[in-house]
């Protein structure tokens, strides 16, 4: 028998959390039926589903075991449901670019993923069929009807503001049949106009505004050409099967949509209306208080010395920077071939200040090592303005930090109090999940060691 209470610990595989929280889940070996390989929840998780998953994680990591990747789908349905549960899909997927519809994505993706894994058996039942190619499945290619294509898309060369059907207009293109097929396993069916427009992105949508005849039928059979992988999948596997693969990519996206909403994954420039609004309720107090703990983060340079020689072309530039290379003085070489105003005084630029929004000269200086000669830079002239290029030496540098009221202080500190806020939120959630969770598991499937999930007492 297997003890009732297991600990589940390392679920979530990949997630770099601020603290491992300990979580336990009830753990029990009751599923027999040979087509699955556990229940989350009472929910349903096949075998086939947990076999391509690993095979596909294999192509990527050869050595991951079945355990492994089993562990990572119950952690993934567990938060991915959690994620439905408490943010929605519309504030998961808020802020991304995505250029295609979700479920389009993902029905592409469900296609290439069992392309990828029964590419030779798809290839075998692609040649029984007439022709010997997709075109078997087709049964009729109706022409498009200009005055039709002008109800859906309007006038050709008609401004429009966006490449968007109204309700009108879709109901329009879903009259309009572009294919009809029929499936080896007997499934019969059309692609509409409209089929074609929603797995669209943007650059999609104008060549079907432009009316590009060729770009509609070559979607077309890329659609086909994905129904067919699934219903041949359907045909070989069990529409529930394949169906529960597609839950499980569901679940993945679902789940790096929420780390992404919770920080993670996206760059310290990206933001998600989560953090947005975990950083605007940061109060003054949290600020100065990151601030003492990492000041580091929040150094610069105060003010440096600094010498410059300007010259008129790239020729000379390179010429005085050579001797400059070589041990030449740099105040010497300054007042011979310098034409700048302060030449005479061995180019001395005198102490810059970091304050106010520094001149392109400063920001080169400040970006200037102490006591290194930068290559020569050509100045941001304008077009009709002559070109010239610098030389800068920065003999001396004062360094500090940013003032602790300052509005760059405020704007990262709150930024990092929000981001340490989300994943300790991310890492309640996940030990919430865990210690509410109710996982069978089917011995005869597992056929390793279960690790982390338990062992039978």
């Amino acid at each position: 028998m297997a003890s009732p209470r297991a600990l589940l610990g390392g679920l979530l595989l990949g997630l770099t959390l601020a603290a491992a929280l300990p979580a336990s889940a009830e753990v029990n070996y009751a599923v027999r039926d040979a087509a699955l390989a556990a229940r989350v929840n009472g929910a349903p998780l096949h075998a086939f589903a947990l076999d391509a998953a690993w095979r596909l994680a294999r192509a990527k990591q050869p050595q991951v075991s079945r355990t492994a990747v089993l562990e990572t789908l119950i952690s993934e349905r567990l938060l991915a449901a959690a994620a439905r549960k408490s943010y929605g899909e519309a504030a998961l997927y808020s802020g991304q670019r995505v250029g295609f519809a979700q479920d389009v994505a993902l029905d592409d993706q469900l296609a290439g993923s069992l392309r990828g894994l029964y590419g030779k058996e798809l290839e075998q039942v692609l040649l029984r069929l007439p022709g010997g190619n997709l075109n078997g499945v087709v049964t009729e290619r109706p022409a498009l009807d200009g005055a039709a294509l002008d109800a859906v898309f309007g006038k050709p060369g008609q401004l429009r503001l966006e490449l968007a059907l109204g309700e009108q207009q879709q109901t329009r293109a879903k009259a309009i049949v572009v294919l009809r097929y029929a499936m080896p396993n007997g499934g019969k069916g059309a692609l509409s106009l409209y089929d074609i427009y929603r797995r669209q992105n943007v650059q999609g949508r104008a060549q079907l505004f432009a009316r590009q005849a060729d770009f509609v039928q070559q979607q077309a059979v890329q659609s086909l050409a994905a129904l067919f992988v699934l219903d041949w999948a359907r045909g070989r596997f069990g529409a529930a099967a394949v169906d529960d693969l597609r839950g499980v990519l569901a679940d993945q996206e679902a789940v790096l949509a929420l780390q992404r909403l919770h920080g993670i994954g996206i760059d310290t420039d990206s933001g998600s209306p989560l953090l947005e609004q975990l950083a605007r309720q940061v109060g003054a107090a949290e600020v100065q208080a990151y601030y003492k703990r990492h000041q580091e983060e929040f150094a610069r340079i105060e003010r440096v010395k600094a010498r410059h020689i300007r010259l008129p072309d790239e020729a000379s530039a390179q010429a005085v920077y050579g001797e400059l290379r070589a041990g030449g003085d740099f105040a010497a070489l300054a007042r011979r071939h310098s034409r700048a105003a302060d030449a005479r005084n061995g180019g001395e630029l005198g102490w810059i200040k970091h304050e106010g929004k520094p001149d392109w000269l400063a920001q080169l200086a400040f970006a200037q090592d102490k006591g290194e000669v930068s290559r020569p830079i050509r100045a941001p002239v304008g077009p009709h303005d002559p070109a010239y290029w610098e030389i800068v030496l920065v003999e001396q540098r004062v360094d500090g930090v940013q003032a602790a009221d300052s509005e760059a202080v405020r704007y990262v500190a709150s930024n990092a109090v929000a981001r340490e806020k989300a994943l300790a939120q991310l890492a309640a959630l996940r030990a919430r999940v865990l210690r509410e969770a109710r996982i069978e598991l089917n011995r005869g499937v597992l056929d390793q060691a279960l690790q982390l999930l338990g062992t039978a007492s």
